[in-house]
């Protein structure tokens, strides 16, 4: 079986899988948020947003354990400027996203704190006289225990606002919603199978992406760049699309800024701390500014046109995916061109 015909083949399974674990997901979600009487929101931030991201916690992982930092780097970053370009891009020009109190006051402001702060680790050991960039074991600890705090303050405010609305509900309310919880264990099946269909199909649609486009004869540092990077976050696109379609727009929105945040806190601290991410120093700049710019866009975009990240935003958030993938396309062939 050639490349072309193995790579169509596997590219087919994957997207069948990943339409289905999307929507196991987003409806086991939904419901598990209704049962359990806590925001949708809550949900996206950490369930959906955690559970799509596991791929990357465990290829990042892995390249600590085997030295390769600029790997991790490349893929915590990459994966965070197209969270929030291409992910959130297509979101909103499918339907305008209406940004809630939560994500326009705390967590996108906290996103974009994160991003800078990172940046600022990143590049503290050539401050301090250092040979190179990268996170140090020392900031991946202070990563995670950010990760620990922002969680458990998340979780606390939430479960407040759930008691809030439990003190008000009127007695039919109450009736409705401990009958509505005994589905919670279906929904936690939707939910787990959701997950693992969204693995599943994601390695395969980048297998096969991979395998078609070379069978294509597309340069491989151009596969890198564009299928490899975008195959990372099929499961992340395809769970904010069909939420998005289902008009579930926190579930949606959670899921991004949810997935920067695990990214950088978790992902890159325990990488960091299982082994130092060293990475060029020039080769660092543009892709944090890149990351830097595009959360940077998101916080306008959040606060205008009555809170919602409007289509012809969403555009430009795409319109900077596209610019962003453009140059390092550009960059890479410059460089192979000058080695």
């Amino acid at each position: 079986m050639g490349p072309l015909v193995s790579g169509l083949l596997l590219l087919a399974a994957g997207i069948v899988l990943l339409v289905t674990g999307g929507r196991f997901l987003v409806d086991g979600s939904v419901s598990l948020a209704t049962r359990l009487g806590v925001p949708p929101l809550l949900v996206g931030l950490t369930v959906v947003a955690w559970g799509t991201s596991s791929p990357e916690l465990a290829f990042n992982t892995t390249s600590a354990l085997a030295g390769s930092g600029e790997l991790v780097f490349g893929n915590v970053i990459g994966a965070n400027i197209c969270n929030m370009g291409f992910i959130l891009g297509v979101s909103a020009l499918i339907r305008a996203l209406k940004v809630s109190d939560d994500l326009v006051g705390r967590e996108i402001p906290f996103m974009v704190a994160l991003f800078m702060v990172t940046a600022g680790l990143v590049y503290l050991p050539v401050v301090l006289g250092g040979t190179g960039a990268g996170i140090m074991w020392w900031g991946g600890v202070g990563l995670l225990a950010l990760f620990v705090g922002h969680t458990t303050l998340l979780v606390r405010h939430s479960l407040g606002e759930r008691s809030a609305h439990l003190a008000l509900e009127s007695e039919a309310e109450a009736e409705a919603r401990r009958h509505a919880g005994a589905g919670v264990g279906r929904a936690l099946v939707l939910v787990v199978a959701g997950l693992v269909l969204l693995g599943v199909g994601g390695w395969l649609g980048s297998d096969g992406a991979v395998r078609l486009a070379e069978g294509l004869g597309i340069p491989k540092v151009i596969v890198g760049l564009t299928v490899v990077s975008l195959g990372t976050t099929l499961p992340e696109l395809t769970a904010s699309v069909i939420a998005t379609r289902r008009g579930h727009v926190d579930i949606a929105i959670g899921n991004v800024v949810g997935s920067c945040t695990f990214n950088i806190m978790l992902i890159h601290g325990l990488s960091s701390v299982l082994g130092s991410t060293p990475v060029g120093t020039a080769e660092a700049v543009a892709p944090l500014a890149w990351m830097v710019l595009m959360g940077a866009l998101i916080v306008p975009f959040s606060r205008t046109n009555g809170r919602s990240v409007a289509r012809i935003e969403g555009g430009v958030l795409l319109g900077v995916y596209v610019l962003f993938l453009g140059y390092q396309v550009f960059d890479a062939l410059r460089a192979g061109r000058a080695g």
